[in-house]
């Protein structure tokens, strides 16, 4: 899986924030400090990530599309989770179902995207630089190394869900 492929994962419900490259960069530079600890301390379990699979096949099987979400009112954690749920009235309940708010889920999404774009990168020679592994939180990494197949299926079911928008 390329990077840029890697930033148009299975976040169809979380509207893909940007090209593969600037995503987690340009979303972190929106947030505050509290809002970038909140993602790289979230710890990925299996329950989270049976959850988001959850989640992604049911976003699926009721055609929520994917939509952009507008930077320019992002600046916090909770104006994603707006703009999330805005897209769409059956979102909040769906999200609810699986037992996230849009907040978590947000949270959820971010910490599994942004350490699926590390690891992309870290295996890519000339995209490894960019790639400050002494911030990862490497219980996420050790996570989404023991469940890449998994986790990929996942994007990729994600990915169809939106019509490779």
């Amino acid at each position: 899986m390329s990077v840029r492929r890697a930033g148009f994962l299975f976040v169809a419900l979380l509207m893909l924030l940007a090209p593969a490259l600037g995503m987690a960069q340009g979303v972190s530079q929106r947030l505050n400090a509290a809002d970038r600890a909140e993602i790289a301390n979230f710890q990925l379990n299996q329950d989270v990530l049976a959850r988001l699979q959850a989640v992604t096949a049911d976003g699926q099987s009721m055609h929520i599309k994917k939509s952009q979400l507008d930077m320019s009112k992002v600046h916090s954690l909770d104006d994603m989770a707006d703009q999330l749920v805005a897209v769409d009235p059956r979102i909040q309940p769906m999200l609810a179902k699986h037992g996230f708010t849009p907040h978590q889920f947000v949270v959820a999404n971010l910490a599994l995207v942004g350490t699926a774009m590390a690891v992309q990168m870290q295996r890519d020679p000339k995209m490894a630089q960019y790639v400050e592994s002494d911030k990862l939180n490497q219980h996420n990494v050790d996570f989404y190394k023991s469940h890449e197949s998994q986790i990929l299926r996942m994007m990729q079911q994600g990915e169809g869900a939106s019509g490779g928008q």
